[in-house]
């Protein structure tokens, strides 16, 4: 395949949040935290591999094939507790890829890493920005639910802060939110501050 030729679908917000909640409907609920392993290897049938050195000779946290039968994570990463946040946004961004790219994803061919490199080193750079940040939105918006994350905000809050914490600046605030929320999502500080912005105005 010419990969310079390649041009991804454009998806909104809107599109991206409404099939996640198509998946979320056909293989979770709203409980949280979201276990991606469990809907990948058991409702999905996709293997994950963990395999010596991936990170450091690919410098990808995850790779899913174009057969959609396996996903490729580093031995390290995949062992490691301190990184189980960050492996867990990785599994669910290829799935990311497998919900909204699975048509031009299967044209990939990607079989190996040799082929992801391939692909890497000829796809437009925007193009492939386009799939990422896709792939990321979708990430986001399965383990950190908004509708349940405006909920655990509201509890997180009540239960610790002041009232009056609520008159000062809410990017301030969100940081203080930041931490015990993202033990409650799994995912990492970064991932929910983010996710914050979308439903503080």
């Amino acid at each position: 395949m010419n990969y310079k030729n390649i041009s991804a679908p454009y998806l909104d917000n809107v599109e991206i949040e409404r099939r996640v909640e198509s998946f979320r409907n056909d293989f979770w609920d709203d409980k949280v935290p979201i276990e991606i392993e469990d809907i990948i290897e058991l409702k999905l049938n996709i293997g994950i591999f963990p395999i010596i050195g991936f990170l450091k000779y690919s410098n990808m946290d995850a790779l899913i094939t174009s057969d959609w039968k396996n996903i490729y994570v580093d031995n390290d990463e995949y062992l490691n507790e301190h990184r189980n946040n960050r492996l867990r946004f990785s599994l669910a961004h290829e799935i990311g890829h497998f919900v909204m790219h699975k048509k031009i994803y299967e044209n990939f061919g990607i079989k190996t890493k040799e082929d992801y490199y391939r692909l890497y080193r000829d796809i437009p750079e925007r193009q492939y920005g386009y799939l990422e940040s896709q792939a990321n939105k979708f990430s986001s918006y399965l383990l950190i639910p908004r509708k349940v994350l405006s909920i655990e905000r509201e509890k997180e809050f009540k239960s610790k802060y002041d009232p009056r914490f609520k008159k000062i600046d809410r990017l301030v605030l969100n940081s203080y939110l930041a931490k015990p929320l993202s033990k409650t999502f799994k995912v990492s500080e970064e991932a929910i501050t983010i996710a914050l912005k979308d439903i503080t105005p």
